[in-house]
């Protein structure tokens, strides 16, 4: 392919959730075909009296009846509405693990339940390996998995229930089984050595820098993002409780369904919700919000109020398949209960897996009509005409999720990289957090595209990481360099504080702002910037003695020697260009808002070095990045502009 690199890398989570949309189809439409294999069925009863009425027949007696082109039809109905999803649709349109993530997790649900379903006692142990060719394809699946994404172990509560619900009943080939399955998991998961294989070679990019045990399992076992999960005060406890009695319900509902009765598998589903609703609503903030901002998004995750179907289909899968219902059970619960408690603001991605679940059971809300409409449709093209309107009618998910998914035209984030790139002069140190506006664009351009290699970009937030100094030596040599000192001075604090040691806390606070200082002040014959959320932390100061000067999109750190009547000889007005586009999510409003915050405020600074024509140019800039922006506004009316 003759495109860019990034945008190759963009066709490849296309494909991968394409796949994942197909793994899908192919899950679908083994469950619901899955019917039959389920274990425990009651006996059926038999009229006492010749002229007696036979019984109405069954949920699982119904859906043993349903034809294929029922079958294939409802499995591609539930795929596209998945594939149509809002969250789904978004992980195409990203470079990210979500692509691969979700293949996995769909793959993984199609092999475990082929290997639970096609259980059977008694098998001989001639054909061991070939009986349980499916556990042993989803023991290696489950390493290849767990090295693209740790929340892989969101399977865990409905993988670990139904196997040993299913297979206790020969605790020798249990055990027998356990060992095969676990040589597969460990050569799946031995991709994850060419991590510190590739650390020692001293690559330009070497996050984490896995290079000994130590290093390596904190990078598998995501350290330094572990500060985010469980961190308000009771939510593991919740937790325990949640998924707890959510696991205790499906092993009561699957050992004793011989003697429930067909609702009651329902009715845990919504025992589970109520506790659920009670816990969190109570619960802390961060729990709460994640929470609402779950059940907000559902109804228009697959299309206006097309979620309504899941409920449908939750009834009559806790009727249809009792060991599916309870894997699905679980698969919802797990990932949501565990999500919930990630303090992150792009949470969505963290709920793929509950949202998976609600494809699943949509589909089945469709086939529950179906049964209902069974007498009514009585011929094969008549079949065929509803299955083709369900196929149809999961199409309104792509009108409804089109718009928001339509990334055609966004171009905001290489846009503000190339902006920043513009505003900075050669050889230029610029210190930021804003890791997901535009610096970890830089890397890509600084070097995969090779623009702009002369600038020095230091992410502060990274600079809390043990790890990051190693970048810094490698691709900064001169300006780590210039602050080996500093640098010598923080490492044996942070030292303490990433190996949980009790640390002085203004001390480590007194050498980050030194060290921070340090790459100000110790390299006199660069420019120094920092973006705009670093001025608005008030608790970090640091390079005091410098004036912070309103520059573009950045602050320039002067001098005070420099400066002459608040002012500066060269203070150059830069020709900014961006796309703009209807608000659709934090991240555009964020930049945004950035975009005239900044252009404001050097507007001003313009206007007290007596250029006004200059400082109009920004303000016009600033009210296209945000119409309205008040103090825009104001200062535009003020000097009449």
């Amino acid at each position: 392919m003759g495109s860019s690199e990034i945008y190759r890398l963009n066709l490849m989570s296309a494909f991968f959730c394409s796949l994942g949309v197909f793994m899908f189809y192919m899950f679908m439409k083994f469950v619901l075909k899955s019917g039959s294999l389920s274990e425990d069925k009651p006996a059926a009863k038999l009229p006492k009296n010749k002229g007696a009425k036979s019984p109405a027949p069954t949920v699982k007696e119904k859906a043993a009846a349903i034809p294929d082109i029922i079958v294939y039809t409802v499995a591609g109905f539930s795929a596209l509405a998945l594939a149509f999803s809002k969250t789904y649709w978004n992980s195409a349109n990203s470079v990210e693990v979500y692509p691969l993530h979700v293949f996995f997790l769909v793959t993984l649900m199609l092999v475990f339940l082929k290997a639970i379903l096609g259980t059977k006692r008694g098998m001989p142990e001639s054909r061991f390996i070939t009986q349980n060719k499916y556990y042993l394809i989803f023991a290696f699946l489950l390493g290849l998995s767990f090295t693209n994404h740790l929340t892989t172990i969101l399977l865990a509560p409905a993988c670990l229930t139904l196997f040993f619900y299913t297979n206790l009943y020969d605790k020798q080939r249990l055990y027998k089984l356990l060992g095969f399955m676990a040589i597969c998991f460990i050569v799946g998961f031995s991709v994850y050595l060419y991590l510190p294989i590739r650390a020692s070679m001293n690559p330009t990019f070497i996050w984490g820098n896995p290079y000994n045990f130590e290093r390596f399992y904190w990078h598998v076992t995501g350290k330094q993002f572990s500060v985010w999960i469980f961190s308000a005060k009771g939510s593991i406890p919740a937790f325990l409780l949640l998924t707890g009695t959510t696991v205790g319900l499906a092993i009561y509902g699957l050992v004793k369904q011989k003697y429930l009765k067909p609702g009651i598998h329902f009715i845990f589903f919504i025992i589970v919700c109520a506790l659920g609703y009670l816990l969190i609503s109570g619960s802390a903030d961060i729990v709460n919000t994640q929470f609402g901002k779950f059940t907000a998004s559902l109804w228009n995750e697959f299309g206006t109020g097309l979620v309504l179907l899941s409920l449908l289909g939750i009834y009559f899968l806790s009727r249809f398949n009792t060991r599916i219902y309870y894997f699905t059970l679980l698969t919802f619960f797990g990932c949501l209960f565990y999500s919930i408690n990630y303090d992150i603001n792009d949470i969505y991605s963290y709920f793929l897996l509950a949202y998976i679940t609600i494809a699943v059971w949509m589909g089945f809300g469709v086939v529950f009509i179906y049964t209902n409409l069974a007498a009514m449709l009585k011929t094969n093209l008549q079949r065929a005409a509803f299955g083709i309107a369900a196929v149809l009618f999961s199409l309104f998910a792509l009108s409804t999720n089109y718009a928001g998914n339509d990334e055609s035209r966004n171009y905001f984030v290489e846009e503000y990289t190339m902006n920043v790139f513009k505003n900075a002069e050669p050889n230029s140190i610029i210190i930021s957090s804003q890791w997901d506006f535009w610096v970890s664009a830089s890397w890509y351009y600084q070097f995969v595209k090779k623009i702009r290699p002369d600038l020095v970009i230091i992410d502060k937030e990274l600079l809390r990481r043990s790890w990051y100094f190693k970048y810094l030596e490698n691709n900064y040599p001169e300006v780590y360099n210039n602050s080996r000192a500093e640098i010598e001075r923080f490492l044996p604090e942070l030292y303490k504080f990433e190996h949980d040691i009790p640390y002085d806390t203004r001390n480590i606070m007194k050498l980050f702002e030194e060290l921070m200082t340090s790459f100000v002040k110790n390299n006199p014959s660069r420019k120094s910037y920092v973006s705009w959320e670093i001025e608005q932390n008030t608790n970090e100061p640091f390079a005091q003695d410098y004036v912070r000067l309103p520059d573009g999109l950045l602050f320039r750190l002067v001098p005070k020697s420099e400066v002459v009547n608040n002012t500066v000889a060269d203070y150059t007005v830069y020709d900014f260009k961006f796309t703009p586009a209807e608000p659709k999510d934090y991240y555009y409003e964020t930049l945004m808002r950035g975009y005239s915050m900044m252009l404001t405020a050097s507007a001003s600074y313009l206007l007290s070095a007596g250029r006004p024509m200059d400082a109009k140019k920004y303000l016009e800039l600033a009210l296209i990045s945000v119409p309205n922006f008040p103090q825009a506004l104001e200062l535009k009316k003020k000097n009449n502009l």
